[in-house]
């Protein structure tokens, strides 16, 4: 069944694609244009499986406020079409929820994404919830911040509110697994947030390069489950050149691979299983990281990063404001002097343009053994919340799941299918490696919950610092990671109500 839907959605939107290409619609006004779109995403969405929500509901003209973040609102919601594939897509699956429920969809927004703006965003729903006002009635903040308000006691646990059916596949089952602690969930994502998929991480290749250099194709490595890490390193050798002869590793030369974000280091947390968590009995989380493969993976990493010629790392953080760096990494692979780049999928927004053909590939495997190719959403995607101050909450529950299961039928196949694979690719292998890198994503509350658990950081401190001997350093935090997890448990079983 599955593969029967795929088809035909690849179907709707090779059409939707041929119509927009077609010059027949040179003659159509606009609003012409735009009705004519409209019903091709409705078409889409016919597709896909509907909510178990009643027909007719009625919340006669209520008005549900949702506080957003600035930099990523047009994500969520648009009040307008603009002819952006996905920005429109977003306005009709806002305009359905709307007429649906008969609502008025209100964002607030506010910037949430650097460091310092992180603080103000998770304060100003502080300060609501203790004024007791219902200024909100849905919150959705970066997910790495959200914890700090079950700490505080200001959101309320999903799983009690109407009309919410984690079951179903716009809310992701291994986001809700991990996400759940003990018998209680607090936070959700899905569908609902488009940064989800954005945030998932893969790498992009440059295929000019690739060719250039006579390279075996990491595609068919994918394709024969061979895509490993050895493997992949083996691909630098030769790789650099030191093109402006100065003796120096620098920007002007050309590398096999780059991070493009201190963050990314985390991505091999994914690319490798690496667990950071599991659950006990009664569904609390336990730290499990610093086994004997977390060892040697960051022994592994530390001999790839400073032993490999031509490999690097950018130590700095996008959401500082110094992105020199970032842009300097990202001239390099649009100019033809950098093989691979780590990246999330949103990142293909800066490559789309570039001259040479660009490949997109799964995270490596950590070896021949692992079953499939895994990996992780950065967790600076939105998670979505209600305040214990909000009043209604069967409006405030209804309105998440219709806007999650409407995105998941109007603005996802939108963007995953049409702008990723088709919009924003030059390559006929791109759409396949989307999908298995997208089948692999996987979650765990150690990471996703890092600002609770603390210990993806040193990680990523470990690589970066070049420290091998990683175990007795991590011996040394365990404690105090579990202490931190162990204070958290206990008062999310204190808050209980």
């Amino acid at each position: 069944m599955k593969k029967v839907v795929s088809i035909l959605m690849a179907v709707f939107l090779l059409t939707i694609l041929f119509i927009s290409c077609n010059d027949n619609n040179a003659g159509k006004s606009d609003d012409t244009e735009k009705a004519d779109e409209t019903k091709q995403i409705d078409d889409i969405a016919a597709l896909f499986e509907k909510d178990n929500l009643p027909d007719n509901i009625n919340f006669n003209g209520k008005t549900v406020t949702i506080l957003y973040r600035e930099e990523e609102i047009k994500e969520f919601y648009m009040d307008q079409q603009t002819g952006d594939i996905v920005e429109d897509a977003v306005y009709i699956a806002n305009k359905n929820v709307e007429e649906r429920l008969n609502i008025e969809i209100k964002t607030v927004t506010q910037l949430g994404n650097l460091t310092a703006d992180r603080i103000t965003f998770i304060s100003t729903i502080v300060n609501s919830v203790l004024s007791g006002d219902d200024e909100f009635q849905i919150v959705a903040a970066l997910t790495y911040t959200m914890p700090e308000l079950i700490q505080k006691n200001m959101i309320i646990d999903l799983l009690k509110v109407p009309n919410i059916s984690f079951e179903k596949p716009w809310w992701v089952q291994a986001l809700v697994d991990y996400g759940t602690i003990g018998d209680q969930m607090f936070l959700a994502s899905g569908d609902v947030s488009l940064s989800l998929i954005k945030k998932t991480f893969c790498l992009y290749f440059n295929q000019n390069l690739l060719n250039n250099l006579q390279l075996a194709s990491p595609y068919e490595m994918v394709y024969n489950k061979t895509w490993t890490f050895d493997n992949f390193k083996a691909l630098m050798k030769g790789v650099y050149i030191d093109l402006n002869g100065d003796g120096a590793e620098d920007f002007d030369d050309q590398y096999g691979f780059h991070t493009c974000d201190r963050n990314h280091m985390n991505l091999f947390i994914g690319a490798f299983d690496l667990q950071v968590t599991s659950k006990d009995e009664d569904g609390y989380p336990t730290l499990v990281f610093g086994n004997e493969k977390v060892v040697t993976a960051i022994q592994t990493l530390c001999d790839f990063f400073y032993n490999t010629e031509g490999v690097a790392f950018n130590n700095l953080s996008d959401a500082g404001n110094d992105l020199n760096k970032h842009t300097a990494i990202r001239n390099m692979f649009t100019s033809g002097r950098l093989l691979f780049v780590s990246a999330e999928f949103n990142n293909v927004e800066f490559y789309r343009d570039m001259n040479d053909v660009y490949g997109v590939l799964p995270l490596p495997k950590w070896d021949e053994k692992q079953a499939d190719y895994y990996t992780l959403a950065r967790n600076v995607y939105s998670s979505f919340a209600i305040p214990k101050t909000c009043r209604d909450l069967n409006m405030a529950g209804t309105v998440l799941e219709a806007i999650a299961s409407e995105n998941y039928r109007t603005l996802s196949p939108v963007y995953f299918e049409q702008a990723l694979k088709v919009k924003y690719s030059n390559d006929s292998d791109a759409a396949q490696m989307y999908d298995i890198i997208k089948n692999g994503l996987k979650f765990n509350f150690g990471y996703t919950y890092h600002l609770i658990v603390g210990i993806t950081d040193h990680f990523t401190e470990a690589v970066h610092g070049n420290n091998p001997n990683w175990a007795s350093t991590f011996d040394a935090q365990r404690n105090a990671a579990e202490k931190r997890i162990n204070d958290f448990v206990k008062l999310v079983i204190e808050n209980k109500e």
